[in-house]
This record gives structure tokens, C-alpha cells and sequence, in this order.
């Protein structure tokens, strides 16, 4: 893999002067050019509002709307559009997802599973529903390492769970729980199951059909797109009954009498003024790392983060947490 040329790809790593070198891809990752380029060119040449008007910049602004939630679905492996939501990042997406799971399948008493090592965007969401609606939650510890044994979070389900909501991978120490097997144990007993892939959507490749997860988020600028487009999928059938979460412009249907009814995913969920750009620009992050090899890139990444810690544990006084075979490198 070039990295030189690599390094063009990105204005800020293209400096003259002593070259930057940054490792908080884990809080955000830079912009490589063809992301700010999309950008300025919808805001320049394509900037109209979508679903609302019949002349050619608004038709053209809806179609290429959708053309990158269609991207997006490709990218996860979703099996239909329609179960690829826009938000304005992670933490909106597990926000709609928890106030709607709340409003349809929730009752007094019941409770929902989270983790210590979740990211606080996937935690108050939950904890913050449980209070309003007077159920239970459980949060299964980690270990002292910073692991997360499965049998752990699965010990704390019984009849009355509804849902476990578990990071795909720490955003503090990289590590990545046993995600498969925690969906398949709570399906078997009727347990919903949402995945905070923010982290672990950059590093490796994700396939929410294999995963058989029933939601999953992330957000466009921990992968090399802007701030503010974030994404959460959903299963066809559960999005289509589930509340709306925002409620405005775009997701009602008026009848004639008056009477209005909420339009189907992702519509219903997605009520106002999107974030266009945002996603013409997670676009062009997604067919960017398509077109540099995102595989090569991640074996790439894997051959970095081995170096690292080959090198810190020869460092006297450092000790490095966690076995390598179940954590990944956060600043790849």
C-alpha cells in the first residue's frame, strides 16, 4: 500500500511544513479531498431540497439522496433501502431507535440489557427511557482487563428483556465482544438486539444480514465522511412498526378528508430538512475506501496496530492491556 500517496488523498496530512501525524481517528477521522469536493459541489452546482418540488434540481437533489442511502445499504449489507435511516449521527440514531423500541414494545416492568463498556451515546439513551417508563436497567459489568464476556451480558436476561443494546468495539480500548453470539442467544428467546458500530464500521467490514442484528448505527465522520449525517439500520419489519421518533415535514400523508397518516421507511423517520450534503458526502467516503481497497487498507491497519504494540510492550513501564486477537487499533 502506498501511504504517500495515500497522505495526498487528505488536504490536512498535505501540508508543507513537518507532516502531521494524528491518532484520534477515534473521536473523528480527517476528510480525504473527494468528500470536500462533493461537498462544494452540492452546495455550488446541486443545492436544492428533496422530495418537495417536481422541477429538475430538486428531482435531481432526490435522486442522488437516494442513490447514497443506497450506498449505505450496500456498504452494511442491508437487504433493502427502505431499512437505511439518515440521522445527524450515532447518538441521534440510538435515540430514535431507543425512544421508538420504547413507545411500541415496552411496558412497565420489563427491562433492557447494556454494557459497561458502552460509549455514553448507547447507555443514557436506554437508561433515560427505563425512567419514563418505569422498567428495569441492567448494565452487565466488564471484566478488570476491559473485556466483555458474552455469557455475562446473557446471564442478565430473563422474560421480561426486551432489548441489549452492545458496542461492536470499545471506543476506549478497541475491544470487540462476542457480538455474534450475543444476537443469537437473545433471538432465541425473543430478544431484540441494537449494535453501536461507530467504532468498528471503519475497521472492518460489516454485514448486518450475516450479523442477523435487528438495529445497528454509526456515524459518517468516524469513517472518513462530514459531521452531521449519521446512519441507522433497521429491520424492514420492526421500522414499520415502530412510532416515529421526530415529527414535521416530508412524513405524513394528508388524505383527502383531512385525516393524515405517517409515510413508510424511511420517510417516517426522517421528518424536516435532511442533511443532503452530509450524505452525498458519506457517499463519496464509502466509494473512496472502495476505490483504495478497503480490505488492503484493513490488513494494512492490522499490520500497524501488531508494530505498536511490538514496540510499546519493549517500553519499560508500559503494559498494554488485552490479548490482540479480540481488540483493534482505534487510530488506524
Amino acid at each position: 500500500m502506498d501511504v504517500t500517496e495515500i497522505r495526498r488523498d487528505f488536504p490536512i496530512l498535505n501540508q508543507e511544513g513537518k507532516p502531521l501525524v494524528y491518532l484520534d481517528n477515534g473521536a473523528t477521522t480527517q476528510k480525504p479531498q473527494a468528500v470536500i469536493d462533493r461537498l462544494c459541489r452540492y452546495y455550488s452546482m446541486e443545492n436544492s431540497n428533496i422530495h418537495r418540488g417536481s422541477y429538475p434540481l430538486s428531482s435531481q437533489a432526490s435522486r442522488m439522496y437516494e442513490r447514497a442511502r443506497e450506498t449505505v445499504r450496500s456498504w452494511v449489507d442491508a437487504e433493502y433501502g427502505e431499512e437505511i435511516v439518515f440521522t445527524k449521527g450515532c447518538t441521534e440514531s440510538v435515540n430514535l431507535a431507543a425512544a421508538a423500541v420504547f413507545e411500541t414494545y415496552v411496558c412497565p416492568g420489563d427491562n433492557v440489557i447494556v454494557t459497561e463498556l458502552e460509549h455514553s451515546s448507547n447507555y443514557f439513551p436506554w437508561k433515560n427511557q427505563c425512567e419514563k417508563k418505569c422498567a428495569q436497567f441492567r448494565v452487565a459489568l466488564a471484566q478488570t482487563d476491559g473485556s466483555l464476556r458474552a455469557e455475562d451480558v446473557l446471564d442478565q436476561m430473563d422474560s421480561r428483556t426486551r432489548l441489549i443494546a452492545v458496542t461492536a468495539m470499545s471506543n476506549v480500548t478497541g475491544f470487540c465482544p462476542d457480538v455474534d453470539r450475543i444476537i443469537r442467544e437473545a433471538h432465541k428467546r425473543g430478544v431484540l438486539v441494537l449494535i453501536d458500530a461507530a467504532q468498528a464500521v471503519v475497521h472492518r467490514a460489516i454485514s448486518v444480514r450475516q450479523m442477523k442484528c435487528d438495529f445497528l448505527c454509526f456515524s459518517g465522520h468516524k469513517i472518513y465522511g462530514p459531521m452531521g449525517i449519521g446512519v441507522l439500520y433497521g429491520r424492514k419489519m420492526y421500522l414499520e412498526e415502530m412510532a416515529p421518533y421526530l415529527y414535521g415535514g416530508d412524513m405524513v400523508v394528508k388524505g383527502d378528508r383531512g385525516e393524515v397518516s405517517y409515510k413508510k421507511s424511511p420517510s417516517k423517520y426522517e421528518a424536516g430538512t435532511q442533511d443532503i450534503a452530509g450524505a452525498l458526502g458519506l457517499e463519496a467516503a464509502l466509494l473512496y475506501l472502495n476505490s483504495r481497497g478497503f480490505e488492503e487498507m484493513i490488513q494494512y491497519e492490522a499490520e500497524l496496530g501488531a508494530y505498536l504494540r511490538e514496540r510499546l510492550e519493549a517500553v519499560k513501564g508500559v503494559h498494554v492491556i488485552g490479548e490482540p486477537a479480540v481488540r483493534q487499533p482505534l487510530s488506524g
